[in-house]
């Protein structure tokens, strides 16, 4: 099942994913003993994007300016009644830590870890320009089957790449754009460029 196309994130927001699995992995953990993982999982999802939603509640969350306490009000006004015991535990959690910053990065780290655990793969499609979900799927469909496993697939948008696409399966990146294309081109021809003038030298230099 395709995600949304979302931004492709920067190298700024490595500290942020860092952070974004050890607070994924606390929520698993939580998950695991309660055997709610996945519902807890998907109510993280929905607060990420609501929050994302609500310029003023996100600035009040991530403000250092707040108190924890105003905070953990702000916390059970909003989502109290509404959400999971535990899911308001834990968002009080990251209140308090002065994480809510990184809200996005435990969201996406609790669904990769999550599906890991459960045997499924999340693949990253990375393209210049918006594709269709009916795309998306297709890709996952054809990953499917050459992995053995189920997809589910998260379209980014970086018009950088300027065409093709990059996927990517964990650490490994399948990288089909038109910048490596160009790259690679660009590498052959400095070598040969490189090599071209290290033959002139030989010969000048009668080596």
């Amino acid at each position: 099942m395709a995600e949304e196309n979302q931004k492709i994130p920067t190298v700024f927001d490595t500290d942020k994913a860092s952070l974004g699995d050890v607070y994924a992995k606390a929520l698993l953990g939580v998950g695991n003993n309660s055997g709610k993982s996945e519902s807890l999982i998907e109510e993280l999802s929905a607060v990420a994007t609501v929050v994302k939603k609500l310029p003023k509640l996100q600035a009040a969350l991530e403000s250092p300016q707040i108190s924890v306490d105003a905070k953990q009000g702000i916390l059970q006004k909003a989502f109290g009644g509404k959400l999971s015991k535990d899911m308001v535990s834990f968002l009080k959690i990251v209140g308090s830590k002065g994480r809510f910053d990184c809200l996005g990065q435990i969201s996406s780290s609790a669904n990769r870890l999550y599906d890991e655990l459960s045997g499924n793969v999340q693949a990253e499609i990375v393209t210049a320009e918006k594709i269709d979900g009916s795309v998306a799927n297709d890709i996952a469909a054809q990953l499917e089957k050459e992995l053995g496993k189920k997809v589910s697939v998260k379209t980014v948008v970086d018009p950088k790449i300027i065409g093709g696409m990059v996927i990517r399966i964990g650490d490994t990146v399948h990288d089909g754009s038109v910048v490596n294309q160009l790259d690679q081109v660009r590498t052959k021809a400095i070598n040969r460029a490189s090599d071209a003038i290290r033959g002139s030298l030989d010969k000048f230099m009668g080596t």
